[in-house]
C-alpha cells in the first residue's frame, strides 16, 4: 500500500501541474499500477489516520478524487470515491 507522501511525490513533483489536465494512457496505466490497492483500501475505510494531518488529508483527496479519474476514465468508478474526497475537503476547511 502507498503512503500519503508516495502519494504526494508522485502527483506533485513526478506528473506535476503541466500533466495533470491531459489525456494520457500511460499516466493512467501509472496510476493504476501504482495507486489502484491504495484506493481500494481507502475505499474500504483503512486511511482514515490520513486525516488528521494535512499532508495525509492532500494525499486522501488526491486518492479519492483524481486518481479514480485515471484509473477509471469513461468508467462510473471514476467518480466512485467523490462523497469520500468532498468530505475530507470539507473536514479540511
Amino acid at each position: 500500500m502507498a503512503t500519503p507522501e508516495d502519494i504526494l511525490s508522485f502527483w506533485l513533483d513526478d506528473v506535476g501541474p503541466d500533466s495533470w489536465y491531459e489525456v494520457s494512457e500511460d499516466l493512467d496505466d501509472r496510476v493504476r499500477e501504482r495507486f489502484r490497492d491504495t484506493w481500494d483500501a481507502a475505499r474500504e475505510g483503512t486511511c482514515g489516520l490520513w486525516l488528521t494531518y494535512p499532508s495525509g488529508t492532500l494525499a486522501y483527496i488526491i486518492l479519492m478524487d483524481q486518481f479514480p479519474r485515471n484509473m477509471f476514465r469513461d468508467q462510473a468508478d471514476a467518480f466512485a470515491t467523490d462523497k469520500h474526497a468532498i468530505a475530507a475537503a470539507k473536514a479540511a476547511i
